[in-house]
């Protein structure tokens, strides 16, 4: 019995003595917690209307893949967008209407080389200056704008033919809606794009 209670008493100091002592953090070592800071995140849309139709009917859309890059994060949204650039997956153009986006896939922007994508150049006195490139053709385009803290709302027109020589796809187009669009097709479009924080 004796024997037991000594053995018993052997393995209990040897499991214990084993244990690891908490170690409770003094004044020093303490990790100071410093807070994040949050990074200003923008949204981004853009509808267009392009036009048919002797009277002139607008017909709007936009693309469900639009990505902006490069945006400083200094909190001031005109100075955050400059130089900021921006992709467009042409293949995701969505008018709601899922003949006519078809019709454009294919018969248009399939025409097209490339996807689109740009630059914010500069915002000064109501107007910005936008790179745009489109079918291979790079072009400056100069648009007006609206800004607010929070948003700034870009708009105005670009000519698929004589801004981004755009007039195999736009004959292809125009030919295949020739009926629907009662003979004519319009060659400008009207932009919107809105970036605001989120």
């Amino acid at each position: 019995m004796k024997k037991s209670i000594i053995v018993l008493s052997f393995l209990a100091l040897a499991f214990t003595g084993c244990k690891k002592e908490e170690v409770k953090p003094s004044e020093h070592n303490k990790l100071e917690e410093v807070p994040l800071e949050e990074k200003v995140a923008y949204t981004q849309t853009l509808e267009w209307t392009a036009f048919k139709t002797p009277e002139k009917i607008g017909v709007k859309g936009t693309f469900n893949d639009i990505k902006l890059n490069n945006v400083k994060d200094s909190g001031n949204l005109l100075s955050d967008l400059k130089e900021a650039t921006f992709q467009i997956e042409t293949s995701t153009v969505n008018t709601t209407d899922g003949l006519r986006d078809e019709k454009l896939r294919t018969a248009f922007f399939a025409v097209m080389s490339g996807n689109i994508h740009g630059k914010f150049i500069d915002f000064k006195d109501g107007k910005a200056t936008v790179e745009i490139t489109m079918n291979n053709v790079t072009k400056e385009k100069e648009f007006g704008y609206t800004a607010t803290d929070d948003m700034i709302t870009i708009s105005g027109y670009v000519d698929i033919i004589a801004d981004f020589q755009g007039t195999k796809a736009f004959n292809s187009l125009h030919e295949l809606c020739k009926e629907l669009h009662m003979g004519k097709t319009w060659t400008d479009v009207e932009i919107k794009a809105v970036v605001s924080k989120k």
